[in-house]
Order: structure tokens, then sequence, then C-alpha cells
């Protein structure tokens, strides 16, 4: 017998009627505690070997600490920068992802986001919606094909963002500075240095992961190396990019527009400055929802527990480290 605790109720998870059979037939069991702070999840979570988190709270040391039962802890998602790993690693507790979630969808939002921007078609529609007949003005759109898409973060979805983008006709440049030149090669894009790709594309999509080395990654200063005119677009974790830095930029026409799905704070504050920026497209954290994407998180999210409790080990786990140490005794 073991336990599954989900520290936070999703209302697009609940009621997990397809996560409760599949685990009870492995022997386990799901609890669903609905916790909003840490004291809440050190309380109903005594026992558990495995938790799963959506969104918040996060799993901090202290929660870690208070949990000896604890073997693994499972991200709803790609990111998992609500989860302290280099406390968990240190207390022998692996951390899982859903690395393969979302990525054909996000790849799908973007794209949307790229065209809804070059053709300023969200604009078109707002001023449609008042009752107005927006002019088509001369010079501001450019056909997209032959134009520069700069990639920063050529990972699974990075790399699904180039296939696409490719297909509409863009020269697809890519940076990244965990991969080989071949290995952007092979994900769709042409390597150059994150100089090159900032100084000379026409959009730029960041799709980095959030550490400690990336917060902020796309600062003021970054920015100002820009193209001008050029546009950003952001679907990875809103702390990568310097929101305020963006409001600026927008202003002074370094950037001609940008497209945010992930923000600093989310919800997106009502009196958020990007809120009121002109030329930005906002969507709220969404690029990684369908119903085939949500079938897929479920499943790989099953699937890397049952690994765990058969097999001790997950492929996902992102803290390879603790494989010699782990607390599974099973």
């Amino acid at each position: 017998m073991f336990t599954v605790f989900q520290v936070d109720n999703d209302e697009g998870l609940a009621p997990f009627a397809y996560e409760r059979d599949q685990l009870a037939a492995a022997g386990g069991e799901l609890v669903v505690g609905g916790c909003a702070t840490e004291d809440e999840i050190i309380d109903r979570a005594r026992g558990a070997q495995v938790l799963w988190l959506a969104w918040k709270p996060g799993i901090s040391r202290r929660v870690l600490e208070a949990l000896p039962d604890l073997e693994l802890v499972v991200r709803w998602g790609v990111g998992y920068d609500q989860i302290d790993v280099a406390a968990a690693t240190e207390l022998r507790v692996a951390v899982a992802n859903a690395p393969g979630y979302g990525t054909i969808d996000v790849a799908e939002h973007v794209i949307a986001l790229l065209m809804s921007g070059a053709r300023r078609i969200a604009w078109y529609h707002e001023g449609m919606r008042a009752g107005a007949w927006p002019p088509a003005v001369p010079g501001s759109i450019h056909r997209i094909n032959g134009r520069k898409l700069g990639i920063v973060g050529v990972g699974r979805i990075g790399a699904a963002v180039a296939q696409r983008a490719r297909g509409l006709g863009l020269d697809v440049m890519g940076f990244d500075s965990a991969l080989s030149s071949e290995q952007i090669t092979e994900a769709w894009a042409r390597p150059v240095t994150l100089e090159e790709l900032l100084a000379t594309a026409d959009f730029v999509s960041v799709h980095v992961p959030l550490n400690a080395n990336t917060g902020h990654f796309m600062d003021a200063s970054r920015l100002a190396q820009m193209k001008p005119g050029a546009a950003l677009i952001n679907a990875s974790r809103g702390k990568i990019v310097d929101t305020n830095a963006v409001v600026a930029a927008l202003e002074t026409g370094q950037l001609a527009w940008a497209a945010l799905d992930v923000f600093e704070e989310e919800p997106l504050p009502a009196d958020a400055p990007i809120r009121s920026s002109d030329n930005v497209i906002l969507t709220p954290h969404v690029a990684g929802y369908s119903v085939e994407a949500w079938a897929d998180l479920r499943a790989e999210m099953c699937r890397t527990t049952l690994d765990w409790v058969r097999d001790g080990w997950a492929t996902s786990v992102v803290n390879p480290a603790v494989r010699a140490t782990s607390r599974r005794t099973r």
C-alpha cells in the first residue's frame, strides 16, 4: 500500500477519477489535500510517500524536512521552480516533472501569438469590437515568410516551435547554452550566438527553464540588444522576463510588440502596468492547455508514480544524484 498526496485541489484536475483508478490498481490511494499553506501540507500529508503538486503552495525545505516518509515529489507540468530541488536532493527525496506535457500545445500557442502580433489581429479585433473600422496602416505589417525568428532555449518546446515556424517560411535561429550546434541544428534551428540572435531576429521567443541563472534573463540590457522594432514572445516562465523593462521597451518603440502568456506574479494583478501597455497581447498562462494535453498529463503523472513504486526510479526525475541515496525503502 502506498499513498499519493495531491497538495492543491486544482479545479481543472478534480475529481481525479482516472488517477484514483490507476493508483488503486497498483495498490495505492490518492488523498486530495486542498492545501493553501505549508502548515497544511505538513499536517495533512504525513505518511504519504509521494506528493503531487499543481501550483502552490510550493514544496520548501521546511515541508520536506517535516515529512520523513516522503520519497518523491511530482510536478504537474514541465517547470518545477515551485520545489526546492537542492533541499530535496540533500534530504534524499526525488523530484520529477512531466517533460512531455504540452509540447505541441505550447508550440501552437506561440505560433498563434506570433501570427496575431505580426498580422496585428489582436488590435484589429479590439477596434472592431469597439465599433471602429481600424485602418490598415502602411508599413505596420510585414509578411512573416522570410523573416527571422530567434528561439532562446531549444529544448522540446523550442524545437517544436522551430519546426512549425520553418513550415511558415521563417528563418529560424536558435541559441541554447546547454546544447551543441549539432543538437540545435537537429532541433530545426540554425545555431547562432545569443548576441547575433538578439541583434538580428524580428521575433524572439523565450523557452528556457526558470532557475538561479535565468531570473530576468530578458532584462533591460538584453531588450536593448534586440533589433529595434522586434517583438518578444514569452510562454516559458514569467520571472524569466523583466516585465517592467518590457513596458519601458514598448513605450520607446524598442519593442514593436510583445506577447506574454506567463507573468512574474500570477494571477496578473488588475493594476499591472503591462495591462495598460500599447501593442501587447496577454493570455493567462494557458499555452499548455488542451483536452489532449490534459489527458497526456494525467497519464504521465500516473506513469511516473507507478514507475517509482515498481522500480524505485522514474525517467523524469530531475535530480538524478538522489538515486544512490533515495529514501525509498520498499
